[in-house]
């Protein structure tokens, strides 16, 4: 849990960048980090490949739920007792919330045995919308 919670606080820091397109790389290579070593903590072979195929899964899992958190965020905008400040934090929290959900789903994965490359990504929109916080 130590790397996860470095990386989630990583993501949080990451979820401030305002910058279109930027946000979403710099996000993708906190995960891909993320993913990386605790492949290697577990003594699982690491795939660069594989790691960027499972994030480019989980940003197309999440982006539904991402597009309608970043307009409800957006329209609270226009309110006038809602400051930028909190749309930032906002877009914080959720990048890090992912990358706890994502850190406690490859523990479960590598402690069970898994490898990077069984890695169920099918599976992994079940997972994350019944993962405990």
């Amino acid at each position: 849990m130590t790397i996860v919670r470095r990386y989630v606080a990583t993501s949080a820091v990451a979820g401030l960048i305002t910058v279109p397109v930027i946000d979403v790389a710099a996000l993708g290579g906190v995960h891909i980090a993320l993913i990386k070593q605790l492949t290697e903590y577990y003594g699982a072979e690491f795939s660069e490949h594989t790691a960027r195929n499972i994030v480019i899964a989980i940003v197309a899992t999440i982006i539904p739920g991402t597009i309608a958190s970043v307009l409800g965020a957006k329209a609270l905008l226009v309110l006038p007792f809602v400051s930028h400040a909190a749309g930032l934090l906002t877009m914080s929290a959720f990048s890090a919330a992912v990358s706890y959900g994502l850190g406690l789903v490859f523990i479960r994965h590598f402690e069970a045995g898994g490898t990077l490359d069984s890695f169920d990504v099918e599976n992994l929109h079940h997972v994350f919308r019944n993962t405990p916080a």
